[in-house]
């Protein structure tokens, strides 16, 4: 101010009503660049100046006209009103730009939590609402389980907010606190399901509701997945139920039907050949070995299900286990077995006559689902991590989004559940066996066609909860 009158009276030599309007212009200036405070302290430097350099007599601050009492009068009003709209103008206007930045906020808080479908999406919600809106403490109580997420419990005795102010919110549905630090319920329609805190960024109330509702729409919809899951689980079951139905009523009615049929012939019409008779007698025989394999594969899984396995450890040959498990499966083509072991000697820590169990239950299965005269790779060896066993077939292989429920109980692939028979226990017991000797078991579809199921065990004297 100082420059400019000087620079009117001294350099330009101006007369009063241009010095008054470059004055108020200047204070003009500084209420758009400061602020209000700082245009009424330039008004009245203006006037000062004004009086002392260009109303008479000069060089004082005594007024001789009455006129221009007037005059300066009106130039500070002037000056004051000019200032105060213009900082009213630009409050406005940065108050108009927050705004606008707080809806950008919320806009990308509300894509950032519709579109989140992780496991711990509440959590993930409110970790993102503290990041995106740059609050440094933020937490959610749920009232439906009394779990607090965020960061209120680290941060309590800093924000002056404890879990208690968040539980009585919760039950009150009143909000407290002030603008840097509140909480805040959230509202499902006329439900309260929990209470929102945020500490260290100043909000005003319309925000904080807004980040509650936000939150309270994203808390209905996970639990809405959540119903969903366990309505998917449910329906799971009863599929679960279906195909053990539909799987025993086949395994045990056909064999059951066979023998029946038989025997009757034997009774009703008596074979006139002892071919014949001795024909019906091993069909009797084959039905009753196969009824008897299905009622003990339903008690296998049952004793693995309620974790009654007992395991009797020992040092096993795992050549001797394969070569014995493919006797048992009394398949007429055991030439079809390819068998592999490295080293030779590869000793297995594991129960004898349960890994025989297993190994029979994979090789079925690879029998079943493979071309009659294809041949079934078996392969024993010695990783890092312990000895594996894989079986290998030819057959049509494994849809990739089947590869994991091939072990689920009752579960029958979508190719092959009316071609291939049986009830879907067989990996369900070589899971539950192989899970209970502390090793993993996994399928996989070989690159030249066919499946492989994949069996690692702990190593020798490895627990198996290690």
């Amino acid at each position: 101010m100082g420059a400019l009158i000087f620079a009117c009276d001294r350099v330009l030599a101006v007369n009063a009503t241009t010095a008054a309007l470059t004055m108020l212009l200047l204070v003009l200036a500084a209420a758009t660049r400061w602020g209000l405070a700082e245009a009424i302290f330039t008004s009245v430097l203006a006037v000062l100046g004004f009086n002392f350099f260009f109303l008479p007599p000069l060089g004082t601050f005594t007024i001789a006209d009455p006129e221009n009492w007037v005059a300066l009068f009106v130039f500070l009003v002037t000056a004051v009103i000019a200032s105060q709209l213009s900082a009213t103008a630009k409050r406005r206007a940065e108050e108009a730009i927050a705004g606008r930045n707080e809806v950008g906020q919320l806009y990308e808080l509300s894509r950032a939590m519709l579109m989140d479908e992780t496991r711990d999406t509440i959590r993930q919600s409110v970790a993102k609402a503290g990041a995106i809106l740059k609050v440094p403490h933020i937490a959610f109580f749920d009232a439906a389980n009394g779990q607090i997420y965020g960061t209120l419990e680290s941060s309590g005795k800093d924000s002056g907010l404890t879990r208690e102010d968040m539980i009585r919110v919760a039950e009150l549905g009143t909000a407290c606190g002030d603008d840097h630090a509140s909480v805040t319920p959230v509202r499902l329609g006329a439900h309260i399901v929990g209470s929102l805190a945020l500490q260290g960024r100043p909000l005003d109330s319309a925000v904080r509701e807004s980040i509650a509702s936000l939150l309270a729409i994203n808390y209905e919809r996970v639990r809405a997945l959540d119903r969903a899951a366990a309505a998917e689980i449910a329906r799971r079951n009863e599929e679960f139920k279906s195909s053990l139905l539909d799987g025993l009523a086949h395994d045990l009615k056909t064999p059951l039907t066979a023998i029946r049929t038989c025997v009757t012939r034997l009774i009703a019409i008596p074979p006139r050949t002892e071919e014949v008779r001795q024909e019906l007698l091993s069909i009797i025989d084959q039905e009753s070995e196969r009824l008897q394999a299905s009622i003990t594969e339903a008690i296998q899984l049952a004793r693995i299900e309620s974790r009654e396995l007992h395991l009797a450890r020992e040092a096993a040959c795992a050549a001797d286990l394969i070569r014995t498990a493919i006797e048992d499966t009394r398949d007429e083509l055991q030439s079809r077995y390819e068998v592999r072991v490295e080293p030779p000697d590869l000793v297995l820590d594991a129960d004898p006559d349960l890994m025989r169990r297993a190994l029979m239950q994979v090789l079925e299965n690879a029998r079943k689902y493979s071309p009659p005269d294809s041949p079934i790779e078996v392969e024993a060896r010695s990783e890092d991590g312990g000895p594996v066993i894989s079986v290998s077939d030819k057959g049509p292989g494994i849809p990739i989004d089947e590869l994991d429920r091939v072990f689920e109980k009752f579960f029958r692939g979508r190719r092959t559940t009316t071609a291939v028979e049986g009830t879907g226990m067989g990996l369900a017991i070589a899971k539950g066996i192989i899970e209970a000797h502390g090793g993993k078991i996994r399928a996989a579809n070989r690159p030249g066609g066919g499946a492989a199921i994949v069996m690692t065990l702990p190593r020798t004297g490895t627990s198996p909860h290690e």
